[in-house]
C-alpha cells in the first residue's frame, strides 16, 4: 500500500517543515509515501485531475483563492477528499466544520499532534480505495468510493450515479465494479468497525447503502427520491445489512 498526501502552502518554509514531518512519520511504516507539494490552491487544482492524491493538507490564508474557498470548491463539485486545515488563525474552524474537513491544526505545527492525524486518518482509510479516475462528456474527476450513490449496468458497461447528481459511463463491467468496491467489503467488517457500504440490490446494480432512505420489497429509494430495483433473491441481505449498518451508525452517535 502507498499513500498519496499533498501539502498546500504559499509559505516555502513551510511546505519544507511539513514535508519532513511527513517523512519522518512514514520512515516506520510498511508502505511508501508519494509527497506533492503547491504554493497556491490554483496550482493544486490544476494538477488535481491528473494527479489525485488521498490526503490533503492545506494552508488556509493564501492569496488569490484561500484554502477554504479551494475546499468548499472540492464539496461543491461531491469531491469528499480528506482535508486537514492548517492555519495560523483560530476563527477559521466553524468553516471547517462546514466543508468536513478530517482536522484543523494551528500553526506552529505540533509534531505529535500532526502525528496523530495522520495515525488516525490511516486508521479510518487505510484499507480503502484511494479514489477512482472518472473521465467522460469532456471532462475527468477524482472520484472517492463515498462520492458514489449506485452503479447501473447499460449492456458491456456501467454508468455511475455520483452525489452531486453527474453520471459517468465505464467501460468495465458492473461485475468488474462489483468486485472491485465488494471485494474486501464481503469479510463481514471494515476496519473502522462498520461494514462496507457497497451491496447489489439487483443484478444490474450496485447501491451505496449510506444514500439509501428504505427498503421495500421490490425497491430501495433513495435519499434522492429515486430508486432502484431490489431482486426477491437478495431481499433478505439487503434488508438486514442496511438495519445493520444504520444501527451501527445509531449506536454512535
Amino acid at each position: 500500500m502507498a499513500i498519496s498526501v499533498s501539502v498546500c502552502d504559499d509559505d516555502p518554509s513551510q511546505i519544507k517543515y511539513l514535508c519532513g514531518l511527513l517523512d519522518d512519520w512514514a520512515a516506520d511504516k510498511p508502505f511508501g509515501l508519494s509527497v506533492s507539494a503547491y504554493d497556491s490552491a490554483e496550482a493544486f487544482l490544476f494538477d488535481y485531475s491528473d494527479h489525485p492524491c488521498e490526503l490533503l493538507l492545506l494552508d488556509i490564508e493564501m492569496k488569490r483563492l484561500n484554502g477554504m474557498e479551494l475546499a468548499k470548491r472540492l464539496r461543491a463539485e461531491g469531491d469528499l477528499l480528506p482535508i486537514v486545515f492548517i492555519t495560523g488563525f483560530s476563527e477559521y474552524l466553524a468553516e471547517g466544520y462546514e466543508v468536513e474537513a478530517l482536522h484543523y491544526l494551528l500553526k506552529p505545527v505540533d509534531r505529535s499532534k500532526l502525528y496523530a492525524v495522520l495515525d488516525r486518518y490511516l486508521k479510518r482509510h487505510g484499507g480503502k480505495s484511494a479514489g477512482i479516475l472518472l473521465t467522460g462528456e469532456g471532462q475527468t474527476r477524482h472520484v472517492p468510493p463515498e462520492g458514489i450513490v449506485f452503479l447501473e449496468a447499460c449492456g458491456h458497461r456501467t454508468e455511475l450515479h455520483l452525489n452531486d447528481g453527474a453520471v459517468f459511463a465505464s467501460d468495465k463491467s458492473i461485475g468488474e465494479w462489483r468486485r472491485l468496491l465488494c471485494g474486501a467489503s464481503a469479510e463481514s467488517k471494515a476496519e473502522n468497525g462498520r461494514l462496507a457500504d457497497f451491496l447489489p440490490t439487483h443484478r444490474s446494480y450496485l447501491v451505496n447503502l449510506r444514500y439509501v432512505r428504505s427498503i421495500g420489497k421490490t425497491e430501495c429509494v433513495l435519499d434522492s427520491g429515486e430508486s432502484v430495483p431490489l431482486s426477491r433473491r437478495l431481499w433478505r441481505e439487503v434488508n438486514e445489512r442496511f438495519i445493520r449498518f444504520y444501527g451501527w451508525n445509531s449506536s454512535t452517535r
